[in-house]
């Protein structure tokens, strides 16, 4: 009788661990290119130790990309294809603010006493994506692999993602698949895991607004001549009502309705309010549409200032009229909201009420696209199960993640349903110092896509 997978995860979990600690050693920063190319060829090494059959790295215009592929053990070409996308790419680091030097993974235990890896990229994201490589190995080692395997791993998601798009789109036959799984980003903070069939979109632009031509006295010309931040001030109170609603002329045009289904996953997902309040010393929550917290945050787009820069910010004072101000927005878009259509309805709501005292240009820094599978899709079920099984609790199901992915590559592309399945606990502390993965989290990682793969061999999307 063959040995079940998750007996040979027990077994292996040591061998697991040194694998991954050897991979987060390997600098592979996106953002300056350090240890990039390193970590491609490891990364290929990896996967063909893991029990993929072949490999190959995708050169692009910037950060190369990964594809391995693994064929089922049995009728190949009567079996489904699952696609696991992930990114080798890591945040910079400040080694100064670590407990730990961050390319040196170190294990301890976390402040709940759970023991963790303690790098940069442990959650963020090579254990999470090395976790298919273990349930690869595990099901090749024992009953099998059923269903046929193809992993992504881009190179730039810390940068943005600017050419995976290409690279799914000039590869769409060799990725062509049934469904789409991404493990990124942390569980529930209540440690239930998720299940989440989308990701928020995102488009960044900057207001730059320019008024004399040198920093004024602001005595001798205060009244007369107009002030940059002022204007943007200005500009900005016309963006919003009082009620916290988006003004932009056809902002909420293409948001898709929330549907009966939709309620009832709402209503389903735990939240303590006052919890959320405490840890954010805040004393309520925003105003805008949507009935509930969780409603603005997964049903809404956003209308963020996430900077906002002029004049004089030193100690004491400096009576000045700034030449110069600069503002940052971010939105995080919803299904069926195109970011290049938002921005020219930005762009056109900026100009109509600017008042041509001072220069404005606007400019667009980086888009992401929405993306959400429907919540009746026939693939919730088998996942929802094969999470389950890999955690031993109850999933939560979700439309979408409150942040971004670059998932809609993959619908657009590969008319391919796409769900995210986080791996990483709560406090992964994922982009700051002190990167961390528990190791009960990685190990319930490797048995959740074991149990996925397995429960796909019949699954007809």
């Amino acid at each position: 009788m063959a040995k079940a997978p998750n007996d040979y995860v027990d077994e292996r979990f040591d061998d697991f661990l040194d694998d991954l600690l050897g991979l987060l050693e390997q600098p592979s920063i996106s953002a300056t290119g350090e240890g990039v190319a390193e970590c491609t060829d490891l990364a290929e090494r990896l996967c063909r130790e893991y029990g993929f059959d072949r490999t190959e790295t995708v050169e692009t215009d910037g950060q190369p990309a990964v594809i391995a592929y693994a064929r089922a053990d049995e009728s190949p070409d009567e079996r489904p294809t699952i696609l696991l996308y992930g990114h080798y790419d890591v945040q910079p680091v400040d080694p100064g603010e670590w407990t730990s030097p961050p390319f040196e993974p170190t294990i301890r235990d976390g402040p709940d006493g759970r023991e963790r890896i303690y790098a940069r990229g442990a959650g963020d994201n090579k254990g999470q994506w090395f976790a298919h490589l273990c349930a690869v190995r595990a099901l090749r080692e024992t009953t099998g692999l059923p269903v046929n395997v193809t992993l992504l791993l881009e190179g730039e998601e810390e940068s943005g993602s600017p050419h995976l798009d290409g690279v799914v789109e000039e590869h769409a036959d060799e990725l062509d698949a049934d469904l789409t799984y991404v493990a990124d980003g942390p569980i529930d903070a209540s440690g239930r895991p998720h299940v989440l069939m989308g990701a928020r979109g995102m488009l960044y632009v900057q207001i730059d607004a320019t008024g004399p031509n040198r920093d004024l006295h602001s005595g001798n010309y205060g009244g007369p001549v107009p002030n940059p931040a002022w204007e943007l001030n200005r500009i900005l109170s016309s963006m919003k009502d009082d009620d916290g609603r988006v003004t932009i002329e056809g902002f909420y045009d293409d948001v898709r309705p929330i549907t009966d289904l939709d309620r009832e996953a709402l209503d389903a997902m735990p939240f303590d309010a006052d919890a959320v309040k405490a840890d954010l010393d805040i004393g309520g929550f925003a105003d805008g549409p949507g009935d509930s917290y969780l409603e603005k945050l997964l049903y809404y787009p956003t209308l963020n200032i996430a900077g906002f820069t002029s004049g004089y910010g030193g100690e004491g004072t400096k009576t000045i009229i700034p030449s110069t101000a600069k503002l940052k927005m971010d939105m995080r878009l919803v299904a069926d909201q195109d970011p290049d259509d938002i921005y020219e309805k930005f762009r056109s709501h900026v100009e109509n009420h600017a008042s041509g005292t001072v220069d404005i240009e606007v400019s667009k820094f980086g888009t992401m696209s929405p993306q959400r599978t429907p919540l009746d899709h026939p693939v919730r079920e088998p996942v929802l199960d094969a999470v389950s099984a890999g955690w031993e609790t109850d999933p939560i199901l979700k439309p979408t993640l409150g942040g971004s992915l670059p998932t809609a590559a993959f619908a657009r592309h590969l008319e391919t349903p796409v769900v995210v399945v986080p791996y990483a606990n709560s406090d992964e502390n994922n982009h700051s110092p002190d990167e961390n993965l528990a190791l009960d989290c990685f190990a319930n990682g490797v048995r959740t896509t074991a149990a996925l793969l397995d429960r796909l061999v019949d699954y007809e999307g």
